[in-house]
């Protein structure tokens, strides 16, 4: 972290809630967390999902397949839930948070773009961390193709981040899918996307793990055309980067 001056951390959604319900503690730890790196001059920005999560919660939905129209339905009722969450959790450590969202078109569009990075920027000048999500409730490519490994990828190049922390529930990258291939390697550091670290995720035989994995290495391409390093880790247990800082197993991507 030295040097950082901007820092974004992206949570997926089993980080927020799962099976036992809302994850309030971790959020505490990373609120603590964010709290001390804000002493330390670092500014956060945060880019969480778990909307769609909450509001099957708020809706007694369960895990049943939901319709696209279900799903924004839900994504709308969840986003209240999950702004009040931070709000509340990050008011008690005097840390003020603001909610930013965000889709494709904003992100690809001129003047949007412009708009979308001014506010942020604002935001940060006066203290405030941006809590970013994709605003699933309105476009409907997000909920079926989006991700937000990749929206974070590219917040940090609009708030011109140093460094993205992607805590998952995968602790880095390996050669070939872990769960099912005892051969497979970790790659504890990358430099460089090439076309046979790409091909490591898009052979992967779990559907879950390559999708998720093929958009953390886009991600980590980004970043590093960006001048912005990357890391992933698991982010499951509570404050995560004491746990990164204390040596726990991750894969960095440093531009060169």
């Amino acid at each position: 972290m030295k040097g950082c001056k901007i820092a974004v951390f992206k949570l997926g959604s089993s980080l927020i809630a799962d099976e036992t319900g809302v994850r309030t503690d971790w959020i505490d730890s990373l609120a603590e967390e964010c709290k001390e790196l804000i002493s330390l001059g670092v500014k956060p920005v945060i880019v969480s999902s778990g909307a769609i999560a909450l509001g099957r919660g708020v809706l007694g939905l369960g895990s049943k397949t939901l319709a696209l129209p279900q799903k924004q339905a839900a994504s709308a009722v969840g986003q209240v839930s999950l702004s009040s969450l931070f709000q509340t959790i990050f008011n008690i450590k005097k840390i003020k948070v603001a909610q930013v969202l965000l889709t494709r078109y904003t992100t690809e569009h001129g003047e949007s773009y412009k708009n979308a990075v001014n506010t942020m920027r604002a935001l940060l000048d006066m203290g405030v961390v941006p809590v970013i999500n994709e605003n699933d409730a309105v476009a409907t490519e997000e909920i079926k193709f989006g991700d937000n490994d990749r929206l974070s990828a590219v917040v940090a190049r609009m708030v011109n981040a140093d460094i993205l922390f992607l805590f998952s529930d995968v602790d880095g990258l390996y050669t070939k899918d872990p769960k099912t291939n005892k051969d497979a390697k970790f790659i504890p550091l990358i430099t460089e996307i090439t076309p046979e670290i790409e091909a490591m995720a898009e052979t992967s035989k779990n559907p879950v793990a390559a999708g998720g994995m093929v958009t953390k290495i886009m991600a980590g391409k980004m970043c590093l055309e960006a001048g912005c390093k990357m890391v992933i880790m698991h982010g499951k247990a509570q404050y995560p980067l004491a746990r990164l800082n204390a040596g726990e197993k991750c894969t960095w991507f440093i531009p060169k």
